[in-house]
């Protein structure tokens, strides 16, 4: 998880942005393939438009079906897409990731406080990775890697993860110090192609039996 998309995000704050409006991707004052930025307000892309670069501070942000944009960064606000939507990078900071069906990330999926739902047939190139926010996946591929420090990873249906399933020692300057085990569980219809390492206390939850002799546990107090 990198730090510095934090940086970053505070950087919005003093730039030259659209405040307290919604904006529709769709309408004759929103240009298609246009990027757009939004402060106290929501973007709205409509179903089979497709937007630039899109960036939120206290907004939440809408893709319709058949829609897509390039890189989606957000502050405090949830992104949601509808079936068919195709995005080339999600950061988030304090929101929640959704999507319909067949959604297509050509790289990869960050967020720190917020929850990550896969939806079915979704393709995601890159890596899937939280803080304290939950990932699901239902008939999902990820390319890369999952990795969290404190969230639940559900996985099921013919989910196939081609790296590994990571989950990170806990840093109190992410703000979460509860010492309850998050927990990991995957059905056995799943694929994992790498290793599943526990750089922490893990709940574990395997359907099948050939996923726990890909489990590597590397903290400290394991037995």
């Amino acid at each position: 998880m990198k730090k510095s998309f934090i940086a970053s995000a505070a950087m919005l704050l003093t730039a030259s942005l659209l405040t307290g409006c919604v904006i529709h991707v769709g309408n004759a004052s929103a240009l298609e393939g246009s990027s757009f930025s939004s402060i106290l307000g929501n973007i709205d892309i409509a179903e089979g438009k497709h937007a630039g670069d899109i960036s939120s501070v206290n907004g939440n942000v809408e893709i319709g079906d058949n829609g897509g944009a390039d890189e989606v960064s957000i502050v405090n606000g949830n992104l949601e897409m509808g079936n068919h939507v195709s995005v080339r990078n999600i950061d988030i900071v304090n929101g929640d990731v959704s999507a319909a069906s067949y959604l297509n990330v050509l790289n990869g999926i960050e967020t720190v406080n917020g929850n990550v739902t896969l939806p079915t047939q979704s393709i995601i190139g890159g890596s899937v990775e939280t803080v304290n926010g939950d990932i699901t996946g239902v008939d999902t591929t990820i390319k890369q890697h999952i990795e969290t420090l404190n969230g639940d990873i559900t996985l099921s249906g013919s989910s196939h993860v081609l790296g590994d399933i990571i989950y990170n020692e806990t840093e109190k300057s992410w703000g979460n110090t509860s010492d309850s085990k998050p927990t990991l569980s995957i059905s056995a219809s799943v694929i994992v192609d790498g290793n599943i390492i526990l750089k922490r206390p893990v709940n574990l939850d395997l359907e099948n039996d050939a996923l726990k002799q890909k489990v590597v546990v590397s903290y400290t107090g394991a037995q």
